[in-house]
């Protein structure tokens, strides 16, 4: 289970909250749910039995659905290609008239055409070959409706990161992600007020559908399975918004090397005729008793030069700090990033 491990630590308790509370835990921690979840597919709760692993639980979910998947590649992908394909089961049990109304509440909704299209597409296309705005889309649609059946808020922006257009069309796709049967009782629920207090009303029905291992086992696959796309997200956000700033900063620096370049150039130019002059006081040195007049102005010019010097050098030495703390906090943004990417992604098994 090192694969679940690895995004509950990446989970907060607020979104961890719907995992603990199908699986029927008093405990939110890591390791209470982990086990819990190896042993939930289990008969007789896994009592004397060898818990089982995250390929093993998967593969358990595809053959309790009839689904063939690829588990020749990293899990993340069979977690997914399973994920996509339990949807795509229901939505084709709808009934035409059933998926128009899906559509037709989306058009209202404010979606465009391609954006429906790109979530409709899954029965048509294939889960594989749905867009990464139907994916992302789905994946947040199912953690608003298990969130809300389950009297739970997450943080609105959890789930609304790539569009704020998703908020308004959890209903309808939402729940169809608990299942036709939900799907048919609450379609013409107009707010979720409505719907929790139907759901008060008829839930020892729900109740009864979430009490079996495998609908409970299930629907904490879903929750899962969307949370890391949701996240993965998130975070390749992040990446692109941080790249953005340090290409900025960057150029930042880059500007600050022609500047120090400038300076140098300054100063070579100040030194030589620091030089020149030099040499003029040397020569009105021999003369000194007839030239006392030009050695007095002479000097008074170094002075102003040197002067000059030690004002580019401290202007130089204030960039260079400057450069090398934007050096830092590009090192800092970058190995963040990445090291929360790489945590997400990585495959444990």
């Amino acid at each position: 289970m090192k694969y679940i491990e690895t995004l509950l630590t990446e989970m907060t308790i607020e979104q961890k909250a719907p995992i603990v509370k199908i699986l029927g835990l008093k405990s939110n921690d890591n390791k209470s749910i982990i086990d819990k979840l190896s042993k939930v597919l289990l008969p007789v709760g896994g009592f004397l039995q060898t818990p089982i692993n995250y390929n093993q639980y998967v593969e358990k979910i595809a053959s309790e659905n009839n689904e063939n998947i690829n588990f020749s590649l990293r899990i993340a992908n069979a977690e997914k290609e399973l994920y996509l394909k339990l949807f795509q089961q229901e939505f084709e049990k709808l009934t035409e008239d059933e998926k128009d109304n899906i559509y037709k509440e989306l058009e209202k909704a404010g979606l465009d055409k391609n954006q429906i299209k790109s979530l409709s597409g899954i029965s048509a296309i294939g889960a594989a070959q749905l867009s990464g705005f139907g994916i992302y889309l789905l994946a947040s649609s199912t953690l608003g409706a298990i969130t809300s059946v389950l009297g739970i808020t997450l943080p609105f922006a959890f789930y609304t990161g790539m569009s704020s257009i998703i908020s308004f069309v959890i209903g309808p796709v939402g729940f169809l992600v608990m299942g036709v049967l939900v799907y048919r009782s609450f379609k013409n629920v107009k707010s979720w007020d409505e719907a929790l207090d139907l759901l008060k009303t008829s839930w020892k029905e729900v109740k009864a559908i979430a009490l079996g291992d495998y609908t409970r086992g299930t629907l904490v696959f879903k929750y899962f399975a969307a949370t890391r796309i949701v996240l993965s997200e998130n975070f390749r956000n992040r990446i692109e918004e941080n790249s953005s700033k340090i290409i900025n900063k960057k150029n930042d620096m880059l500007q600050i090397d022609v500047e120090i370049d400038d300076n140098e150039k300054e100063i070579k130019n100040v030194k030589k005729i620091k030089t020149e002059q030099s040499d003029v006081v040397s020569t009105i040195e021999i003369e000194i008793l007839k030239k006392q007049d030009e050695l007095k102005l002479a000097n008074n010019e170094i002075s102003q030069l040197n002067d000059s010097i030690e004002n580019f050098e401290k202007s130089n030495r204030d960039k260079i700090n400057k450069k090398e703390l934007i050096e830092t906090e590009i090192s800092n943004t970058e190995n963040e990033s990445k090291i929360k990417l790489s945590k997400i992604d990585k495959l444990n098994n």
